[in-house]
């Protein structure tokens, strides 16, 4: 920011001007002489505070120094911390007040008045616009406010000055949804918005209900005919194999006795173990594949037997077919070196 050799020694004298300007305006209600010194004191903590980037604090300062005597220099000095603070259209309009009033003002202040005209200008361009306008068909009696505070919207572009940073509009209407955009303005740009807002559904007419289904009688419970299957099957398979282990032990003993039955004596032990184990595993086997079988038979009745809707009296004007009584049967063959089993039924 260029400004001009006077107006330069002005703000470097700002706090050496202070003392001799406060006293100079005159004001409504006069200021007592410890008002003025304690107002005096109070400026250059501000000034220490803007120098150091404490602005909040130089801003809080430099605003009750005003309200005991409103001098140039402090009203500059309140310009400059606000457009520290980012509220450039508050500081352009205290540099646009404070250069509007040189003509009444000493010759030292309308130094500076005159550079608080340039920064005013400088702040103008500086300052962000949005170009605001409502969808050609928006309902009349939409509102719009940027940040809670209301303003003029219209379907034509109006263009609003705003801070640098984040901005909430809200739109609405009694006819339409609320409308809600954020938009992020950086200094020195345009940003156009169009607010959309979406009419309030109309009333959806009841749903047809349709006729429930007829209710379906009770759904059979298949588990215990599965695990009648499952357990049936392993036992039928265990069964098999002891049968297979006993056909095993029969034929190495024939193998080693040959075919006179004449058995070598230093292999007795091991050959009365494998007797020993197909006497054992011979009937054990048997019994187990039985057990396998009625438990899979039992299985396969469960499934097949009719479900318990099936037993309802037929409806009017149908007919229905009476099955054959059926069954399970098991029955037993011998075989050489064992017994094969055999299952059949009819449903």
């Amino acid at each position: 920011m260029c400004i001009g050799l006077a107006a330069a020694s002005a703000l470097v004298a700002d706090v050496a001007r202070a003392q001799g300007t406060a006293a100079q305006a005159p004001a409504s209600t006069p200021a007592t002489d410890a008002q003025l010194k304690a107002a005096r004191e109070m400026f250059q903590d501000a000034y220490k505070d803007e120098q150091e980037k404490r602005y909040a604090q130089a801003l809080d300062k430099f605003q009750r120094v005003a309200a005991v005597k409103e001098s140039a220099s402090v009203r500059y000095r309140i310009g400059s911390v606000l457009e520290q603070l980012g509220r450039l259209r508050e500081a352009r309009d205290a540099f646009r007040a404070l250069a509007a009033s040189k003509p009444n003002l000493t010759q030292p202040e309308k130094e500076i008045a005159d550079n608080a005209a340039e920064r005013a200008h400088l702040l103008d361009k500086k300052i962000p616009r949005l170009l605001l306008r409502l969808q050609p068909d928006a309902p009349a009696e939409a509102r719009v406010s940027i940040d809670g505070a209301p303003v003029p919207a219209s379907t034509a572009p109006r263009s609003i000055e705003l801070d640098p940073g984040e901005h909430h509009i809200l739109a609405s209407s009694p006819t339409s949804q609320p409308s809600e955009t954020r938009v992020t303005l950086a200094e020195g740009r345009e940003v156009e918005v169009m607010v959309m807002l979406e009419p309030v559904a109309a009333a959806k007419p009841a749903p047809v209900v349709a006729e429930p289904p007829p209710v379906e009688g009770p759904r059979r419970d298949n588990t215990l005919a599965y695990v009648a299957l499952g357990a049936g099957g392993a036992l039928v398979v265990t069964g098999l194999v002891l049968l297979g282990i006993r056909e095993g032990d029969i034929s190495d003993i024939k193998k080693a006795c040959g075919a006179d039955g004449t058995c070598p004596r230093a292999q007795m032990a091991s050959l009365q173990s494998s007797h020993d184990q197909a006497a054992l595993f011979g009937p054990l086997g048997i019994g187990v594949g039985l057990v396998g079988l009625a438990a899979a038979g039992t299985g396969v009745f469960l499934l097949l037997r009719r479900a318990p809707a099936a037993d309802a009296a037929p409806a009017k004007g149908t007919t229905t077919t009476s099955p054959s009584s059926g069954g399970i049967r098991i029955s037993t063959r011998p075989v050489y070196g064992g017994a094969l089993l055999g299952l059949g039924g009819s449903f």
